[in-house]
C-alpha cells in the first residue's frame, strides 16, 4: 500500500527535485502530489487527505504557517503530518511553525539523508497510528504487557547506541551503521531513537558535533575547516550551514564573542 504525500513549494525544481529523491529512494512507497502554493495544498489535504506533507514555509497565497493552522482544525486522525522547508533566514518563522505541530524541520538546501530520516521516521509514525486505528482499544491492551517488555529492550539498545554515537561522532557516522552496531532493523532503530532522545538520528548527531565544535571553538585557535573536519564535517560549508541553524550566528561569530582569554 502506497502512502499519499503532498509537496508544496513555490519553486518547481525544488518540487520535481524532492519527488525525484524520494523516489529513487523509497521506490513505490509514495503516492506523490505538487502544488504551487499553500491555498492548493490546503485545498488537496481537504479533498484527497494525503498522509504526509512536506510543505515550503514562504509561498505565495497561503504560506506554511497558515497551512499549519488549517490541518490543525482537522480532525486529529485525518491530520496528515508534516515536515517543514525554511531557508537560513527564516529559522524564527520556522519555530512557529514547528508550534503549530510540524513533525520535522529541514533546511534548504535539502540534505538527502535528512530528509530520508525524517520520512522514515514520520513513516513509523503514521504504521503506529494506522495499527491502533485498525485495531482498536482492544488490540492496545492486549499488546500491553509486550511495549513494556519492548521498552526494556529499546531502552538497553539506546544506551548502547548512544555511547557508540559519543565514540565516533567524529568519523563518517551514519543510521545504518549504528543500528547495526547494536542489531536493530534500520527503520525500526530510527523510531525508537526518536521516541527515547527526543530527536531524530539526524538532529541528535549535528547537535552533538555542534555541542563539541562549540567547546573546539573556545579554545583553539584552529581554522574553521580544521575545526569542522574535527567534529565529523566532510566540509566546512556544511558546518556553517548546520552552526548557524542551532545557534543562530556563525562559527567565526561564536568564536569571537567566547573564545576565552578575550
Amino acid at each position: 500500500m502506497t502512502t499519499k504525500l503532498l509537496i508544496a513549494d513555490d519553486e518547481k525544481n525544488i518540487r520535481m527535485g524532492l519527488q525525484a529523491m524520494i523516489e529513487r529512494e523509497f521506490s513505490g512507497l509514495y503516492e506523490c502530489v505538487l502544488v504551487k502554493d499553500g491555498m492548493e495544498a490546503w485545498q488537496h489535504v481537504k479533498q484527497f487527505l494525503p498522509e504526509l506533507v512536506i510543505t515550503d514555509i514562504r509561498m505565495p497565497v497561503m504560506d506554511g504557517i497558515m497551512l499549519m493552522q488549517h490541518i490543525r482544525e482537522l480532525e486529529p486522525g485525518r491530520r496528515p503530518l508534516v515536515i517543514i522547508l525554511s531557508g537560513y533566514d527564516e529559522f524564527q518563522y520556522a519555530r512557529e511553525a514547528i508550534r503549530c505541530g510540524a513533525r520535522e524541520y529541514l533546511l534548504k538546501p535539502i540534505v538527502r539523508e535528512e530528509l530520508f530520516g525524517a520520512l522514515a521516521v514520520l513513516n513509523e509514525e503514521l504504521k503506529q497510528r494506522n495499527h491502533l486505528i485498525y485495531d482498536g482499544v482492544v488490540s492496545v491492551e492486549k499488546d500491553r504487557s509486550a511495549g513494556a517488555s519492548a521498552i526494556v529492550d529499546r531502552s538497553g539498545s539506546m544506551t548502547r547506541a548512544i555511547q557508540y554515537i559519543h565514540a565516533h561522532y567524529s568519523e563518517d557516522l551514519n543510521m545504518a551503521v549504528v543500528s547495526n552496531s547494536v542489531s536493530l532493523n534500520y527503520t525500526y532503530f530510527s523510531q525508537a531513537f526518536k521516541a527515547y532522545t527526543g530527536l531524530s538520528f539526524v538532529q541528535y548527531v549535528k547537535r552533538l558535533r555542534i555541542t563539541e565544535a562549540k567547546k573546539l571553538l573556545e579554545c583553539q585557535g584552529g581554522k574553521i575547516y580544521e575545526i569542522a573536519a574535527n567534529v565529523g564535517f566532510d566540509n566546512a560549508k556544511h558546518f556553517n550551514k548546520v552552526f548557524r541553524e542551532l545557534e543562530g550566528m556563525t562559527p567565526q561569530q561564536f568564536r569571537v564573542q567566547n573564545q576565552r582569554g578575550n
